[in-house]
């Protein structure tokens, strides 16, 4: 054990030993994932950490900040450790059986909305979330649009098993139906159509994995990850089979990495006639979705 360590005798003294661990190691925003995993650690909010920054620090709460700061250090995801990631305005849980929600996926959600409002004027349509992980696009757009039929499919019972926590700890699970299964495959068995198809797939090219940041490489999992080759291999998949289960007229909306987003368009054209594919671009000018309308004369 650190030596210093033996002086966490107060909540301040544990902060500031934290802050200064993690910078020793190059751990990105040390100040901030200190006082995240402390208070975290003790089950304060913010306001509770500092207004309660002199008392001592119980003991049990000092042995589980110190074997976070060790496994952050180690690259161990922050949301890992503390199993929750906001997303949405909403807080879900996260294991390593799924993959830590995105901020920009949040782009991805708000286009399903804006666009589904727009085509089917405020009324309840029938969507669903392929490769669904955490649930946190499913249980959003349940939670968002109390009316809609939401179905969220996921090949990993591991994956499903948390979403379904997520469903129940917003408020959504009830009215989300969960499959379980490859892609598209569950709607196909039940002849299930659909007015929305959303869907954030691995996208990365399989070569590049190696080279990605430690925390995402090593602890987040790859099959939520791995998009084959040239990582396009699921939206070829699901543009294959959208045709059999997508209604007129229909919604599709992809997440995208870089540079992808051309080849996407261009398979959405080429399955879907007379599709209207357009794009929308993250906070940094990428365009991070695809999407397509259909049935729109």
């Amino acid at each position: 054990m650190n030596p210093e360590w033996n002086q966490m005798e107060t909540v301040a003294q544990a902060y500031r030993l934290g802050t200064r661990y993690l910078e020793g190691r190059q751990v990105e925003s040390p100040r901030f994932i200190s006082e995240l995993l402390l208070r975290t650690a003790l089950g304060w909010d913010r306001t509770g950490l500092f207004t309660r920054f002199h008392e001592p620090l119980p003991f049990e709460a000092a042995q589980r900040f110190i074997t976070w700061l060790k496994q952050r250090a180690e690259g161990i995801p922050v949301q890992y450790l503390i199993g929750e990631q906001e997303f949405f305005g909403r807080s879900f849980r996260v294991e390593p059986s799924v993959l830590i929600p995105r901020p920009e996926t949040e782009i991805l959600v708000e286009t399903v909305l804006r666009e589904a409002d727009r085509i089917w004027k405020g009324k309840a349509v029938t969507a669903v979330d392929m490769g669904t992980g955490s649930g946190a696009i499913a249980v959003t757009l349940a939670t968002e649009r109390p009316d809609w039929e939401v179905v969220a499919v996921d090949r990993s019972p591991a994956a499903l098993k948390v979403a379904r926590q997520n469903g129940a700890k917003n408020g959504s699970g009830e009215r989300i139906r969960w499959m379980q299964g490859d892609w598209l495959e569950p709607l196909l068995k039940r002849d299930l159509r659909v007015d929305v198809v959303v869907s954030n797939p691995p996208y990365i090219p399989a070569g590049e994995i190696p080279h990605l940041d430690v925390e995402v490489r090593v602890h987040e999992p790859r099959m939520a990850l791995d998009g084959g080759p040239d990582g396009l291999d699921p939206y070829r998949t699901l543009v294959r089979g959208i045709p059999a289960v997508l209604k007129n007229p229909g919604l599709v909306v992809f997440e995208v990495g870089e540079d992808q987003s051309e080849t996407v368009g261009e398979m959405l054209e080429e399955s879907l006639a007379g599709a209207q594919v357009f794009f929308v671009s993250d906070l940094a000018g990428r365009p991070r979705v695809v999407a397509a309308r259909t049935g729109m004369g």
